[in-house]
């Protein structure tokens, strides 16, 4: 069947003195913050872990200051030193000698004799009992990773508070770094490795399986991410001279040719705009519309999906229904109309929400299908996802167009990480 290709950009106005893209080698020192900066919702593609603002450097000198007892310049760079020098890794070792000493004892009193050579407080009776629990993942771990990559998050902190300048910050990042590169052979190796250091501090105050809850997704979702698509091994001293060459393809047949449409985009002009384009329903019902969408690169928290019931009888207001899905597992449909998004007697016909049935992670595909069903007030829009029945609603005023196609959306530059990671998303309708 002919496809009338129709393709759509909608955009956002941004101010592009705010922002300069980051090198290759620096993406990579940044993504050494990665389990923090997700945690945190913070940006993935900047220096700044968020707004270069009042309310930034606000958010930043609350939380120096509330977690680590940071308040001026000169604690920040004592707080530095520390970590690189000792830090939990320290903390973990004195705990390994101790158990190595008591490992081997039968007697009691000897035990005891051996245990009371040392000094102790609660945080480390509590580590100490955590480690000796897991000691078949802690015997020969050294979490220097995590002390390292929280000097990375404590400059990139710094710099937002204004505690340090870009230079100061790139340079102890740099140093950082090339320790990190020389300790671990990957980036699953030096995730791994954070990821024990994280629970060796919560087990200091007993929240070691509220953290392991809270991290073990991250770290996944990392190593299925973004950390993927960079090379662990990237000469970390080697100037920039040659940057990808910026290119978009707009729902073609990709370069694979896999039987896909592709959008794929590493351009910076796209970054906070949403693409469509749509023909002929395909589907051998006129009130079904179904595709399959996957996400190989890209923002895990910014929607793909499909528009459906497309009404452009008038060119200039294009009408129809968008089915968004996440990477991380969440959905919504909205309502456009008069080049406006609409609502069903106030709301968006199904808001944002987490849904099981979404196969999570990139590279992933989850077929979506919306079944019509006309009455004499309207229509009801049953919404599957791998053939699950995700959400249903009701529209009294319903959109009665019949064309369907794919639609991406692509996020702001801090957290998409162009021109190296481009969003890439295939579609088979």
């Amino acid at each position: 069947m002919k496809r009338y290709l129709i393709f759509i950009i909608c955009f956002l106005v941004f101010d592009s003195s705010l922002f300069a893209e980051l090198t290759k080698t620096q993406m990579w020192a940044i993504a050494l913050t990665g389990i923090m900066t997700e945690s945190n919702r913070s940006n993935r593609n900047s220096l700044n872990t968020s707004a270069m603002n009042e309310t930034g450097r606000t958010t930043w000198l609350n939380v120096m200051s509330r977690d680590w007892d940071v308040n001026t310049r000169e604690e920040l760079l004592e707080t530095l030193e520390n970590l690189e020098n000792g830090g939990h890794s320290a903390s973990l070792k004195e705990i390994q000698n101790i158990i190595y000493e008591v490992y081997g004892l039968t007697n009691e009193y000897d035990i005891i004799t051996a245990l009371n050579k040392y000094s102790w407080d609660q945080t480390k009776i509590n580590r100490y009992n955590y480690v000796r629990a897991n000691w078949g993942k802690y015997y020969y771990r050294s979490i220097k990773s995590w002390d390292l990559g929280r000097c990375i998050s404590l400059c990139r902190w710094g710099y937002n508070a204004g505690f340090i300048t870009e230079e100061e910050a790139w340079g102890k990042i740099f140093h950082y770094a090339k320790i990190i590169q020389s300790l671990y052979n990957s980036w699953e190796e030096y995730g791994y490795d954070y990821f024990m250091g994280r629970l060796f501090w919560a087990s200091g105050f007993k929240e070691e399986e509220n953290y392991l809850a809270r991290t073990e997704p991250v770290y996944r979702k990392l190593l299925r991410g973004y950390w993927s698509l960079i090379d662990w091994n990237i000469d970390l001293d080697q100037p920039e001279t040659v940057k990808p060459p910026v290119s978009t393809r707009r729902f073609l047949e990709p370069d694979d040719k896999d039987g896909t449409l592709q959008y794929r985009t590493n351009d910076p002009a796209l970054y906070d705009r949403w693409v469509y384009n749509y023909w002929p329903n395909t589907s051998p019902s006129p009130n079904i519309y179904e595709c399959k969408a996957k996400k190989i690169s890209g923002c895990d928290t910014y929607g793909y999906g499909m528009i459906f019931c497309v009404d452009d009888s008038d060119r200039s207001n294009v009408s129809f229904y968008r089915l968004f899905i996440t990477v991380d597992g969440r959905f919504a449909v909205s309502k456009r109309t008069g080049n406006t998004w609409a609502d069903i007697r106030g709301n968006s016909p199904v808001s944002w929400r987490n849904s099981s049935f979404i196969n999570t992670g990139h590279n992933v595909y989850n077929t979506l299908r919306v079944e019509r069903t006309d009455h004499e007030k309207g229509a009801i829009f049953r919404i599957f996802i791998n053939d699950n029945l995700a959400a249903v609603f009701d529209d009294d005023k319903p959109i009665n167009g019949s064309k369907a196609g794919p639609v991406v959306s692509v996020n702001v530059r801090e957290m998409e990480q162009f021109p190296y990671i481009p969003v890439d998303v295939r579609f088979y309708f």
